[in-house]
């Protein structure tokens, strides 16, 4: 089983060969699809006895937002971030970052006061291919891997991203980190201390980061992914079973992954 750190950088790196070879064929992936497929491949890698990974997909019929919840979780306490997807276009710049009309950011301005009302950190995930500007970016990585691909899916924090004041990809770099940071010191300490430590040394602030008490709707999807587990010869999805039901989850979701460190 690998460990999360490993999955995710895989995973960017996928992302990266993906997304290359479209823009090289003149095609486009959505942020929809570069998600799912992401957030899909890295719960199938982990569904062991130290980490296991839980996944809801709402019906695109009742989809009202593209946001998704990511829940890292340790017993019964978790942080919850409420996540923003953007992909690069060729020109290198994010085209759906900034809207026209009087207030550019409305769009993340509603990320940060989503997120705020749900007790969320707020975060952008950048989705990325090949690119001149990733050659001239110090790696930021501690393992032997030297690849720029691990840049294939990038985190963000909205409040950096808007004092950019830009969406190309030479003026948001600074402000990037590869995803697989977020996970990379589950390795040494548990998943939450890991996430803690993400946040803490990138967003520094005067607010300490608490894990909270797990909403209805994590405990659910937890609970509904581990009776799955228990039947393989299982007759409906997981996403049947959890959006069919109450779940108590905000109607402008696309879907909620829950990582759970069961060590």
């Amino acid at each position: 089983m690998p460990n999360l750190c490993a999955t995710f950088r895989k995973e960017a790196g996928a992302v990266w060969n993906r997304m290359g070879t479209a823009a090289a064929l003149g095609l486009s992936l959505s942020e929809e699809t570069l998600t799912e497929c992401a957030l899909y491949n890295i719960a199938v890698a982990h569904q062991g006895k130290d980490i296991v990974i839980d996944l809801a997909t709402k019906p695109a019929e009742a989809k009202h937002g593209a946001d998704w919840e990511w829940w890292l979780v340790c017993g019964k306490k978790g942080i919850g971030f409420r996540v923003q997807a953007k992909r690069l276009f060729p020109d290198g710049r994010y085209r759906s970052l900034r809207k026209s009309g009087a207030n550019p950011y409305e769009q993340l301005d509603k990320l940060i006061s989503a997120s705020a009302s749900a007790g969320l950190q707020p975060l952008y995930c950048f989705f990325n291919f090949p690119h001149q500007q990733f050659n001239r970016r110090k790696n930021v990585c501690t393992h032997p891997y030297r690849g720029p691909s691990f840049w294939g899916c990038s985190l963000a924090f909205p409040d950096q991203v808007k004092s950019v004041h830009s969406n190309r990809l030479n003026k948001l770099i600074r402000i990037m980190f590869p995803w697989h940071l977020l996970v990379c010191e589950s390795d040494s300490v548990n998943l939450l201390a890991a996430v803690t430590n993400f946040i803490r040394v990138r967003r520094p602030t005067d607010n300490v980061i608490v894990p909270s008490d797990l909403p209805s709707r994590v405990r659910r999807l937890m609970e509904i992914g581990d009776q799955t587990r228990k039947a393989p010869d299982h007759q409906a999805y997981l996403d049947d079973a959890y959006w069919d039901a109450e779940s108590k989850t905000p109607d402008d979701l696309s879907g909620l992954i829950v990582v759970r460190d069961l060590r």
